[in-house]
């Protein structure tokens, strides 16, 4: 008897590419390459770009919440709770004024907030001390406004109208009690414009100290040229400085030309300075 033929049966097997491995199918493959894992190694699906926008815009919300809170909770602090009320002003840089004038001039209410304080107007109201160049106000906080002064330097007395006043090293006319031994301009200023008055600062200010402490008058003739100074120091000497050009040069010269006996001491012209018995 004839035996039976086997038949043979071929299964297709699909193919994973060369970089699968065995038992890994195709479609397992292509999951794997859209699937991101944790420490783990578990499988985690992407996470969305529109939560990292959400968490940024709520982030931003309550980092505004929290300044909002911050600036109505410090107005509160320093206007309704008074924290930081005026409890009073403190004044440095006087030297002839008192700081009470100070204080009194800068008419700076006590018990409102200090953040209220318009110190820009205080300083103003203290600069229109006659006494006063320049002024400046700041707060001191908590509670204290700081005003600091700086005084004019008088250098003259000059007689006007209305009695005698200070003249400082700008020219400038201001009322004031002069210190002893202040030399006495013999004529009148009209202020810090007026063309002698500015040559008799400046020739004062270059005279040596030791000559300027001998100096009792100034006389600042103001003719159709530059104002001629001349000074009347003690023993009755005078000495004629000329127009205020050339102030180091003359300076240079006066102090060793008054060791000499006289009674006038030109150095007008400082190449050639004379003696007047």
């Amino acid at each position: 008897m004839a035996r039976p033929r086997r038949r043979s049966v071929t299964a297709a097997v699909p193919d994973l590419g060369p970089d699968a491995g065995p038992g890994t199918p195709a479609a397992a493959t292509d999951t794997a390459a859209d699937t991101a894992t944790d420490s783990g190694g578990q499988r985690r699906p992407p996470v969305d770009p529109g939560v990292f926008r959400r968490r940024r815009v709520m982030a931003l919300v309550a980092a505004l919440v929290v300044l909002v809170g911050l600036v109505v909770g410090g107005r509160v602090l320093i206007h309704d709770a008074g924290l930081a009320d005026v409890e009073g002003v403190s004044v440095t840089g006087t030297v002839t004024l008192s700081p009470a004038e100070v204080v009194a001039v800068a008419a700076v209410a006590p018990g409102g907030p200090l953040a209220d304080v318009d110190t820009a107007a205080v300083a103003a109201r203290v600069a229109t001390l006659p006494a006063v160049a320049t002024a400046s106000a700041e707060r001191s906080w908590p509670h204290t406004v700081a005003v600091t002064v700086v005084e004019r330097v008088p250098v003259a007395v000059v007689a006007t109208s209305t009695g005698d006043a200070l003249v400082d090293t700008t020219g400038a006319v201001y009322a004031g009690t002069a210190p002893p031994g202040l030399p006495r301009y013999v004529r009148g200023i009209d202020g810090p414009d007026d063309p002698a008055a500015r040559a008799a600062v400046a020739a004062l200010a270059a005279l040596p100290r030791a000559v300027r402490d001998q100096v009792q008058t100034v006389d600042a003739s103001a003719g159709t040229g530059s104002p001629q100074i001349t000074f009347g120091l003690t023993e009755n000497r005078r000495v004629r400085w000329g127009s205020a050009d050339r102030g180091p040069d003359k300076a240079a010269v006066v102090e060793p030309l008054l060791a000499q006996p006289g009674h006038v001491f030109d150095v007008a012209s400082p190449d050639l300075p004379t003696v007047t018995r």
